[in-house]
């Protein structure tokens, strides 16, 4: 069966396996059978980078806003920038303001970019679902939620500091109530990568398939 686009946020706090569970669904010939056509997949997060490097007038206002971000070459110190907003609210929503309608206009080109190779279904990661408004042109949206401490081993696994995943964690303490007030489904991620994969095809399966029996 094929019909339209369908685009489907997914959202979570930091570690909880967003990206890991987006991949395994592009690649799921299962996912792909059940609706009638392609997965694709879009990164927000990978969008804002790109638009910070590739955007002049973006850099320049957050340069304006956190100016000690500022590399002798010119670009962002991600780093850096990332403390400062995880640290300060008041920052992190500025920057969130400026930065949002450039990633919206960005998925929108995706979205084009994905109905006209014919795929069936867009998978839109993102963080901020919630307070960004994007969720509103969505047509639906899955939270993957796991419990903190599973949250913390797996971010300190790859690499990461404890120190960055408490501000991180303390910044996104919002986004489980973000999630429900947009409607969005809830997803358990602290099983196997295939359980995670099952759970989030039947409710993506809904979305795709108002209407149909999945069972």
């Amino acid at each position: 069966m094929s019909g339209r686009l369908v685009r489907v946020g997914l959202g979570g706090q930091i570690a909880s396996g967003k990206s890991s569970l987006a991949r395994a669904l592009v690649a799921s010939t299962e996912l792909q059978e059940a609706i009638g056509g392609a997965v694709k997949h879009v990164d927000a997060d990978a969008l804002l980078r790109a638009a910070r490097s590739t955007n002049a007038a973006l850099r320049e206002e957050i340069l304006k806003l956190v100016p000690e971000a500022r590399r002798v070459d010119g670009g962002i110190d991600s780093a850096l920038l990332a403390a400062r907003a995880f640290t300060d609210p008041a920052v992190l929503q500025q920057l969130e303001n400026l930065q949002w309608p450039v990633v919206r206009h960005a998925i929108s080109e995706a979205s084009r970019d994905a109905e006209a190779r014919g795929a069936r279904l867009l998978i839109v990661e993102a963080i901020a679902l919630g307070r960004s408004g994007l969720a509103a042109e969505l047509d639906g949206a899955l939270f993957l939620h796991a419990d903190e401490a599973l949250r913390r081993s797996r971010f300190l696994s790859r690499g990461g500091s404890e120190e960055d995943f408490r501000g991180r964690n303390a910044a996104q303490a919002g986004i489980p109530a973000e999630m429900a007030a947009i409607g969005a489904v809830s997803i358990d991620g602290s099983g196997s990568l295939p359980e995670t994969v099952r759970a989030a095809s039947q409710a993506l399966r809904r979305l795709c398939l108002p209407g149909e029996s999945i069972d």
